[in-house]
This record gives structure tokens, sequence and C-alpha cells, in this order.
């Protein structure tokens, strides 16, 4: 992955604090842009070095998408940005500030955040009782032990304690984002002593009065430990780090932190959920409201149900168009990719039994057709290339003979004038000849590479691939010899492999197809339409072998 690219941006304006990640696959984003079409990006303040600058989405489809700045008018090579962590963990002091303030929020305690400069080094977290938790992310900044305000620390990973300083204290809190399971990052919180971290979700804790406890059992703090284990802080410690008294969440609260995780779940599987999963998503999250959620997390819920179910309609309405087509098509018209948006929309557990075993049928049958278009294809191939061969050695015979009477008229002309036979110089014509034999069987491996893949290519990208910038020079004659020498070896029966050129689209490409299939022997259509259907087919014989 290039870590150069910006995965991350913040929403709304460029000192928000609302962190987003870009996704990665273009599927994704296209889905992605389609939810968040009203929202704007930034490379926000709250970031590590970000500019303020707006950003947009950028797919792609030989690297991961990302996002990227706008330019500004004028400004050619654009104004440089000072952010040096660009990765999907370049914002975690942003997305662990809201996963720590709905985990409060949904326990009834107030909270105000503050970052620290330099950005994304700490958080300062100040209850509304006069407490203060401090997140340490930056491995590089020694910790402040002796900050009296501070009445919990949290230490992200790498950041280092004497051992000395954890004896004494008898334990310390860990802070970090477990690895994306379910399309979630759970944040975890970790007690380390001297013997041990023991780790648990957020979501199943809740803040007493006495710090971190277990949502089952809050009488029970992490920090309680077995008379076994490393000391306990000495007194006066104790007496420093007292906590005031707040209210205790009641059990709703506490059953709602314990959902969060499920409910964030919910709505990132619905975002990437296709029309086989969309209905069982849908159900998910109506079950999911029917459970104690705090309020932002019904929010969240509610709007995301009402998205899923107007895509269930869109996706609904679009197979039932689908559907019409491949009723009123006629036989031999199907396209492929009209089926293959059909078997995808009928993965659809509520669509309708009679639509499925109509695209089965008719799947069945464009395979048979097309395989019948093609065998007819292969004879008159072979038909026309033994026509074509009797033709050519006719041809060749011919110019032989006439070949043998120039030079013999040359030879007694030179002979008259007393002079010896002057044979015509055939080095140009050799050395192109070896040129095209040389260039050919590298551009052979990269059709074929292309052909399997079900890719295709022009002689730009092939020149790119192959690393000969020849091809990219060669003239239109001289491309269609290469061709010919490349295809010399391919059976009748089966497509050109250059095909995947001609299917690039521009009519340039189509005339140079013509001639080369010519010059083998090949018939082809003569309107361009039919020719390009018949591109597609043999496109996916050369894939799929069908």
């Amino acid at each position: 992955m290039d870590r150069r690219l910006i995965q991350t941006a913040v929403v709304g304006s460029p000192d928000s604090d609302e962190p987003a990640i870009c996704p990665e696959d273009p599927q994704e984003l296209d889905l992605f842009r389609l939810e968040n079409k009203d929202t704007t990006w930034w490379c926000g303040v709250n970031l590590p070095g970000g500019c303020g600058r707006q950003l947009m989405t950028r797919r792609c489809d030989d690297k991961i998408c990302h996002f990227a700045h706008y330019r500004s008018a004028g400004d050619e090579h654009g104004i440089q940005c000072g952010r040096l962590a660009r990765g999907k963990d370049s914002a975690d002091h942003l997305f662990m500030k809201a996963d720590l303030a709905a985990w409060l929020k949904s326990q009834d305690i107030a909270v105000t955040f503050d970052f620290p400069e330099p950005r994304g080094s700490a958080i300062v977290s100040d209850l509304a009782d006069g407490r203060r938790l401090l997140v340490h992310l930056d491995r590089t900044q020694p910790v402040n032990w002796d900050d009296d305000q501070v009445t919990e620390f949290l230490l992200g990973t790498g950041v280092l304690i004497p051992t000395s300083r954890l004896a004494a204290r008898g334990y310390v809190h860990r802070i970090r984002y477990e690895s994306e399971r379910d399309g979630h990052r759970p944040l975890i919180i970790g007690t380390q002593r001297p013997d041990r971290t023991d780790w648990n979700d957020l979501r199943t804790l809740i803040l007493t009065p006495q710090g971190f406890a277990p949502a089952a059992h809050p009488e029970t703090t992490q920090t309680e430990q077995p008379a076994t284990d490393a000391p306990v802080p000495p007194q006066d410690t104790a007496e420093r780090r007292s906590i005031v008294t707040v209210t205790r969440s009641d059990t709703a609260a506490a059953s709602a932190a314990r959902n969060h995780e499920a409910a964030q779940a919910a709505i990132r599987n619905l975002n990437w959920a296709g029309p086989e999963r969309l209905r069982d998503t849908l159900a998910t999250i109506e079950e999911l409201l029917t459970h104690d959620q705090s309020f932002e997390d019904h929010r969240h819920l509610t709007e995301a149900l009402s998205a899923g179910r107007r895509r269930l309609t869109l996706q609904t309405r679009r197979r039932a168009e689908v559907m019409i087509q491949l009723r009123r098509a006629e036989p031999g018209t199907l396209s492929r990719q009209l089926l293959e948006e059909a078997q995808q929309l009928t993965s659809d557990p509520g669509a309708p039994e009679e639509d499925r075993a109509l695209v089965a049928e008719l799947t069945v049958q464009y395979r048979a057709e097309a395989e019948q278009r093609l065998a007819a294809a292969r004879q008159q191939r072979i038909l026309a290339e033994h026509q074509q061969q009797e033709a050519l050695q006719q041809q060749r015979a011919e110019l032989r003979r006439h070949q043998e009477q120039v030079r013999a008229e040359l030879e007694a002309a030179q002979q008259r004038k007393g002079a010896a036979p002057a044979l015509p110089r055939r080095r140009e014509t050799q050395k192109a000849t070896a040129e095209y034999a040389e260039l050919a069987k590298p551009l052979l491996g990269a059709l074929k590479k292309a052909g399997r893949e079900g890719e295709t290519r022009t002689w730009g990208s092939l020149a790119d691939r192959t690393g000969i910038k020849r091809l990219r020079q060669l003239g239109r004659l001289a491309k269609i010899e290469v061709l010919v020498v490349a295809e010399s070896g391919t059976p009748a029966d089966r497509p050109l492999w250059s095909v995947v050129l001609a299917a690039a689209g521009d009519q340039d490409a189509l005339a140079i197809h013509r001639v080369v299939c010519e010059r083998l022997g090949r018939s082809l259509p003569d309107a361009d339409e039919a020719l390009r259907t018949r591109l597609d087919e043999e496109r996916t014989i050369l894939q799929h072998g069908w």
C-alpha cells in the first residue's frame, strides 16, 4: 500500500474533528460518494500537519482509492501539504475522541475534549465532575507523570512507562484499536500491571467513581488486584488521585454501550452489502432498533435503515426493468453484460423464483448460441483459409515467374554491356522482416495475458507493459505486419489474440483488425456493429473458454 496517498480527512470544515476514511475499493467508493453526495472533505487542522484545504475523492483502478487536494486557481504544481502521516491510522486520535465521546454520552457523563500540540500526540478529556483523562499517543515524547491535574493516564501503542514507575503505581491503562473485523475496529482498554496486561473492549466497560469497570459488574474495577499481584499504589498516591463521585449509568445506558459495536458493524455491513445480503442486513438493523441504544446510535441506525430501504426499492425497480429487457430480447441479441447484471440482481433472496429460472435458462441459451456462432465462424474461416492459401500459392508462382523473367532480362542486358549481372537488393526488406519477427513474440505474450484476464489493450499500453517503446512508434502498415507474424501460429478454430486490440474501440483499430484477418484468411462481418459483437464473443472465449 502506498502510504503517500491520503486516506483520512475530516468532514464539513477545516476545523472539524469528525474523521472519515476513504474506501480503497472503486465500487465501495462509488457507494460512498452516493451516500455522501452533499458532504465536503477537508485536510483538517486537527490532523497532524493538516493544511486546512478542501479534499476530493479520487477513484483508481491501479491503486487504492484515496483523498486528494483540490488545486488552487492559477496553481499548476499545487501547494505542498505538511501532512506526514496519511494512512488509515493518521486520524486515530479523532476516532478515539469520537468513540470516547459516544461511550461517555451513553452513560450521561458530560465531557469536553482538547487536542494539545502537536496535533495527534494526545487527547485531553475533562469530565464535568472535575476528573481529567489524558490519552498519550506520541511515543517520541515522555509522559508527564507529575501532572496533578490528570486523574487517569491512558497510554497509546509504543508509549513506554519505566519499570520503577509501573511498580510504584501498580498499574497503568493502555488504549489502542484492534484489527478491523466486520468493517469495524474495536477500541480496547488495557490495564497493564508488572506481570500482565488485561484487555477489554471499551463497549463492555463503564466509568465508575473508582475508575473503569465491567458493565456487567460495575462494583469491580479494572485496577482491583488479587493479593498475589504486584503492589498497589502507595496511600498518598491514592489520595492524590481521588475521584469525585458521579451518578452511575443506569441499566439501559450500560446496555446501550454494549450494543454500540453491533450497531456500528451493522451500519458498515449495510454500506458494503450487495443484493444477496441487503435484506439480511436490513433485518439486523431492524432488530437492533428494538434493543437499548444511545441517542446517537439510534439516530444513525434509523438513517441507515431509511437509506437501505431506498436502495432495496431502487434495486427491485432495476431488477424489474432488466427482466423486461430479457423477456423482450430476440433470440441471438442477448448481451453478456445484461445477463451478468440480471444474475447479480436475482441473487436477492426476495427475487421471484420465476426470474431466477428465466435468468438461468437464458444464460444456458446464450452460451449455446455463442458456441453455435463461433462453430459456424470457425468453419467459414477454415474454408476461407483453404481458398486463400490456394490463391496465395497461385500468386506466388506467378510472382516467381515474373521475377525470373526480369532477372533473365537484366542478366542479358548486363552481358551485352560486358558487366557482371546485378541482383536486386533486398537488404531493407530483410531488415524490416527481422524487426517484425523480433517484436512479434513479446507482443503475442502481452496479448495472451490481456485476453486471459478479460482486458483490452492499446498500442501505447502494450508499449508500457512490455517496455518496448518501438511498439508506440509503429505505423499502420508496420502494425499489420507485426500482428500477421504474431498470429501466424494461432489455430484457425481459435480467435486471434489481437482481438483485445481491436476491442479497444477506435475505428483505426477495427480497420487494422480487418486487414490482419484478411491477410490470415479469416472472414469478418461487414457491419462494424456486428464486428463489435463478434469481438465481445471472441474475448469471452479467450477469457473463459466458452
